[in-house]
């Protein structure tokens, strides 16, 4: 009997991520694969080069893991804003880099936000697909503009990482315009 209450509360989490669709996974993976490739660009020497280097791979693991599991916590604004304050106090920052993290942190949002809104078991059908692009094809557009426009001033005292906040304020946008729930 002992055992049998060692091993039923792990059993329980283990038990129920089998419950989760072959959707759902693959919205999370998106969601993973989109703040794995923002790690990378953010830290351009690699994720293990420093202390600081290693801190930050291991503290947006668990984030993400964390966001994983449970893809509606409130957790999930807590990785891409470390990515952008460290691309914030980064000395040089490219505006290929600036972007490639924006996007990337774009299409984790996209994976994991999707993921949060469809029930674990949930599958994702071909109009529930159209009305997610449909939602999603203007904050393509809004952030293209955005993006220019950060471009067109990153001669100014602004620099080119102001692109991430653009992306990240075009991620707001997205969340201010989807429908809720009745």
């Amino acid at each position: 009997m002992a055992l049998r209450t060692l091993i039923d509360p792990i059993a329980e989490p283990l038990l129920s991520l089998r419950q989760v669709s072959t959707t759902q996974w693959a919205l999370r993976l998106t969601g993973l694969v989109g703040m794995v490739l923002a790690l990378l660009a953010t830290l351009p020497q690699g994720p293990f080069a420093g202390f600081p280097s290693v801190l930050l791979t291991l503290t947006l693991a668990v984030l993400t893991l964390l966001q994983m599991l449970r893809p509606d916590t409130g957790l999930g604004v807590a990785g891409p804003l470390l990515v952008v304050l460290v691309l914030a106090v980064q000395a040089e920052l490219s505006l290929l880099r600036a972007l490639t993290v924006g996007l990337a942190l774009l299409l984790s949002h996209v994976g994991f936000s999707l993921a949060a809104t469809l029930p674990a078991h949930g599958r994702f059908e071909p109009s529930a697909r159209r009305l997610a692009l449909r939602w999603l094809l203007p904050v393509l557009g809004v952030t293209v503009l955005g993006a220019a426009v950060v471009l067109t001033a990153a001669g100014t005292v602004l620099g080119a990482w102001m692109v991430v906040p653009g992306v990240l304020a075009v991620i707001a946008l997205l969340v201010a315009l989807l429908p809720r729930s009745r």
